[in-house]
């Protein structure tokens, strides 16, 4: 089972899709729990993404986080969302296809959530 969240805008307080809603990420974060966790993990890998384009001097262009979740199905129909893997695609372009995998490598070395969770996270270039 998948659950995907798609970020993009204004990475301070980006605009969030999740199935069914689109809303600023703020808005989300008051709304419940759970949708502040799965909105922290790609907006953290955002943010680590925009700060490392503006340290390298990098224009960013139409960039777009989105995250899939997997979901433990078995879990899930129990009530328990456990999440399994998450895949986060980064899309922008406004770099080369070679400078969006550096940028990636270095976002590996800098994010937070994603050094706390690098076994469940996987960060790849969006095609």
């Amino acid at each position: 089972m998948e659950f995907s969240i798609s970020l993009y805008g204004d990475f301070e307080n980006p605009t969030v899709e999740i199935p069914g809603r689109r809303e600023k990420a703020s808005k989300l974060y008051l709304e419940a729990p759970l949708y502040a966790f799965l909105i922290s993990i790609p907006h953290c890998i955002a943010e680590a993404f925009e700060s490392i384009a503006k340290k390298e001097g990098i224009k960013i262009k139409d960039c777009k986080v989105r995250a899939v979740y997997e979901i433990d199905e078995k879990q899930f129909m129990l009530g328990y969302p456990v999440i399994k893997k998450i895949k986060v695609f980064i899309y922008n372009s406004g770099c080369s296809s070679e400078e969006l995998e550096e940028m990636i490598r270095k976002v590996k070395k800098e994010c937070p959530i994603y050094l706390s969770f690098s076994e469940k996270i996987e960060i790849l270039p969006g095609n």
